[in-house]
């Protein structure tokens, strides 16, 4: 059975749980700024491949929760005007896909999407873990993301090792996305579009 924390109720405890589990390689629901998600150590082959299995895609991409705009540079090339899309952005409900730097299991074509939410959990959890997480929405493939722990499908819940429980989320819809090299929007959400041109085009 998934053990459940409170976020409110139990923040540290929730907290220390939470990295004991990124660092030994575990799967945990958590709050963000816009919706549910699920996700683990972004290195890490038998973690992706878990939560694919979870989410029912053999083959999705997944972005990563880092922490802070120190981070990006580490795991993302932030030249030119890159990193003026992540000054504009960050920390903010809006995912940018970046050139990647690294080969990670969650990269596809040279590219990474890249997240510093609003959220301080996750981004606490990752900065202070030097760890880059995955993030997808805690639901199954083509079903609707959940946006108040409450939503979390059961099926979805146990596959998870730990759920951490932060009520409804700020924004109660996705992240914009944005790709920065082709300077497109490919999905309006709940993040302001960076650079009035790219809105105007929106």
């Amino acid at each position: 059975m998934t053990r459940i924390l409170s976020l409110e109720k139990e923040y540290d405890v929730a907290f220390a749980e939470a990295a004991a589990l990124l660092r030994k390689g575990g799967v945990l629901i958590y709050p963000t700024d816009t919706v549910y998600g699920i996700g683990g150590d972004a290195r890490d082959l038998k973690v992706v491949e878990r939560v694919r299995k979870i989410k029912g895609k053999k083959e999705q991409v997944f972005s990563v929760i880092l922490g802070g705009v120190g981070m990006v540079g580490e795991y993302a090339v932030t030249e030119g005007k890159a990193m003026q899309y992540v000054l504009e952005s960050f920390p903010g409900a809006t995912t940018l896909l970046l050139k990647s730097k690294k080969e990670l299991p969650v990269v596809r074509v040279g590219k990474i999407g890249v997240r510093v939410p609003e959220h301080i959990f996750m981004r606490r959890l990752s900065l202070e873990l030097g760890m880059p997480i995955i993030t997808t929405s805690a639901n199954r493939s083509g079903e609707t993301a959940p946006t108040d722990f409450a939503e979390i499908e059961k099926s979805v819940m146990e596959e998870a090792d730990l759920a951490i429980d932060g009520g409804k989320t700020l924004h109660g819809m996705s992240s914009t996305v944005v790709d920065v090299e082709e300077e497109k929007v490919l999905r309006s959400g709940a993040g302001r579009i960076p650079f009035t041109e790219l809105a105007g085009e929106y």
